[in-house]
């Protein structure tokens, strides 16, 4: 019951994390993962006791097997050369070189400490710099050069790690040994890892040609591949990482020409991987949090004469070694290109911006934590290993910092780049792309007016005017919003005002009772007072409205529930009410709009629009109040939703045949209204 409730607590601080990441949007999420998890720890006096047997298993090989399985084939195939220097030798020169110097510079770390270390550090994090990199705005070919050595360097760098990890335990190394057993485990790991995907393969292939297409079993055999493929790669003493990476690539290149493989499949896959990811990567940063402590108090307790600072000293130097190497590497490897294939010349500014993107994250964390508690003989604890903990989360958190404050400064464009950005920003934002292509939908539902589907189309229009209106409230400055803001108080100022007659005239009738009468005039008293609130974009206040709205609908139930007059006469009542001042409304707007001047017309049309259909919606509601939708009516819901969705395409095929908007930015919306339709189809079978 313990390790689920540990499971339960690490998801939710996953989940904490992230809502304070949408919040400030220019810290990674990481780095929140890893303060609230240290926060936990120390707030709360929380340790977690980890089974470093598993941590391989249970976090690196479904990230790296999700990594794999989904890198973009022709980006990285343009840069495997790179890609497979600074996943390979790259790795090694950190080791060997890196090892070498953090013995120099940290005396409390053995020579084969230092090298497990300096291994374990050299592999890069591509979804921390991803987040980083949305915000910087990094040149493509580092952003796939990062993402595409991460996907080998996980697999370098932790078969370097074991073996350092494996001769600091034992007391023991042999070069010629260790790279037999290097070449073993990376052959014969990447053969059994082959041989398993081809095998898991081969069902898929035969349930597929049995005409049997079930999704959710396919992407359940997806989760379970890199599981049973460590397993069994490990069982056999060779490379479980290497296995895994071997699997999912060819897993993602079986699929090119997979007739079974359907876009259902691609979807749901994708997705469930993204939720996978989300949640392990999460987990790995807080656990770095919660282990902090316990890796200050291990070194406190194990040296005793170890300060803070000089701890400290030793994390941002051994980043600073690491960070160099790269740097020099980087440039080195530009300067060789140049040499020999006449590409774009050296510059060292490109050079620190890759040192800056090789942000370490989740595999340092998860195979530093896997370092086993003591030696071989069971009982003598291993050397140094919170102060190994120590530097290398401190090591994480720097370079994460690092990557916030420098990259921004380092990547800023030349003159001739920023004039590139400059004409490529001349293309619509997607927001207001966004915006165009729900008021064109629009425009063709008022188009597909009838009487027998009026009200449908109101509720369409509707919920389209509610997303430009929220489009709106979050992506527009003040400047251009408030004008619109006053434009609406205005307007709706109007229609509440002609809605008072009717109502007077009905009681004055005796055709509503006083109860009726004084509902709806306090209905109208309050949305007069929720007029100031319109200006305001979405926040605190617009929550508490709605808990008082909720609030005070309870309470109108409660009164109509305490009165002796007939609860349906009353609820007739109220809806001729509505249905007559809603009415009143209308001609008061469509009288406003007949005597607006030009420039009126064009700042307030759409405003006075949105209005009216408001209204008609809500005289659509009263008097079909108690009626059942007809299942012709449903499949009339479904065509209109789906034309709307066809108008939606079309008018992006238009700002991008028009070039008003970018490729990126197409294939967003086109993503969008993709998820729509899908969403809307599988609501209707079920």
């Amino acid at each position: 019951m313990e390790l689920i409730e540990t499971g339960v607590a690490l998801l939710g601080i996953v989940l904490i994390s992230n809502l304070i990441s949408h919040l400030l949007p220019k810290l990674p999420v990481s780095l929140i993962e890893i303060a609230l998890g240290l926060i936990v720890a120390v707030g709360f006096n929380v340790q977690i006791n980890l089974d470093t047997s598993w941590f391989l298993l249970l976090f690196i090989a479904p990230l790296l097997y999700s990594d794999a399985w989904r890198f973009p084939k022709r980006e990285l195939w343009a840069l495997r050369g790179p890609i497979f220097g600074n996943a390979i030798i790259l790795v090694i020169l950190t080791t060997v070189l890196g090892g070498f110097l953090i013995y120099t510079f940290v005396p409390e770390l053995s020579l084969p400490v230092s090298f497990a270390l300096a291994a374990i550090l050299s592999p890069t994090d591509p979804v921390a710099v991803q987040a980083i990199a949305k915000s910087v705005k990094l040149p493509s070919k580092i952003l796939h050069l990062v993402s595409g050595e991460s996907l080998i360097n996980d697999a370098s760098g932790l078969v370097a790690f074991k073996f350092a990890l494996a001769a600091a335990v034992t007391g023991t190394f042999s070069p010629w040994q260790a790279t037999t057993e290097f070449l073993y485990t990376a052959l014969v790991g990447a053969l059994i890892g082959a041989i398993i995907i081809s095998l898991i393969n081969l069902i898929l292939d035969f349930i597929g040609s049995r005409g049997i297409h079930d999704v959710v079993f396919v992407v359940v055999l997806q989760l379970f591949s890199p599981f049973i493929i460590y397993l069994i790669a490990e069982h056999f003493h060779t490379s479980g990482v290497i296995a895994v990476v071997v699997g999912a690539v060819i897993s993602n290149l079986h699929t090119k020409n997979n007739v079974n493989y359907t876009g259902e499949l691609h979807v749901v896959g994708l997705q469930t991987w993204d939720v996978l990811g989300y949640l392990f990567n999460g987990a790995i940063f807080v656990l770095l949090g919660v282990e902090l402590p316990v890796a200050m108090s291990d070194f406190a307790d194990n040296t005793g004469r170890l300060a803070l600072p000089m701890v400290f000293l030793y994390a941002v130097l051994t980043w600073l070694i690491i960070f160099g190497i790269r740097v020099i590497w980087t440039y080195g490897n530009q300067y060789w290109r140049f040499y020999r294939h006449k590409e774009e010349s050296p510059t060292w500014k490109t050079a620190v911006i890759s040192g800056l993107s090789g942000v370490r994250g989740a595999v340092t964390m998860a195979g530093i934590l896997s370092v086993p508690l003591v030696l071989s003989d069971g009982h003598t604890p291993f050397p140094a290993r919170g102060l190994m903990l120590f530097i290398s989360a401190t090591v994480i958190i720097i370079s994460l910092l690092a990557a916030i404050i420098l990259l921004p400064l380092v990547s800023r464009p030349t003159q001739k780049q920023a004039k590139k950005a400059k004409k490529v920003a001349q293309h619509m934002s997607e927001p207001r792309a966004q915006v165009y292509i729900l008021q064109s939908a629009m425009r063709m539902l008022e188009q597909q007016y009838r009487e027998e589907n009026a009200a449908l189309i109101y509720e369409i229009v509707l919920n389209y005017q509610h997303q430009i209106r929220q489009l709106q409230l979050e992506n527009m400055n003040s400047e251009a919003l408030n004008p619109i803001l006053e434009s609406e108080v205005r307007l709706r100022k109007i229609a509440l005002e002609a809605e008072l007659t009717p109502l007077k005239q009905l009681l004055k009738a005796h055709t509503i009772s006083e109860f009726v009468y004084n509902n709806e005039i306090q209905r109208i008293e309050r949305l007069e007072n929720n007029l100031n609130y319109i200006v305001q974009k979405p926040g605190q206040v617009q929550y508490l409205q709605r808990i008082k709205y909720w609030s005070r609908m309870a309470w109108r139930a409660i009164k109509i529930w305490l009165t002796n007059e007939e609860n349906q006469q009353i609820r007739d009542e109220a809806d001729l009410a509505r249905t007559a001042s809603c009415e009143a409304a209308i001609k008061a707007l469509e009288i406003q709009l007949e005597t607006m001047n030009d420039r009126q017309m064009k700042r307030e049309y759409q405003t006075a629009h949105n209005l009216i259909i408001s209204y008609r919606n809500r005289i659509r509601k009263a008097r079909q109040s108690t009626e059942q939708l007809e299942k012709s009516e449903q499949l009339m819901r479904l065509n209109l939703e789906l034309a709307g969705l066809k108008a939606q395409r079309e008018a992006i095929q238009h700002l991008f045949a028009a070039h008003f908007i970018s490729l990126e930015t197409d294939v967003k919306l086109r993503q969008g209204v993709n998820y729509s339709e899908t969403a809307l189809l599988m609501n209707e079978t079920r």
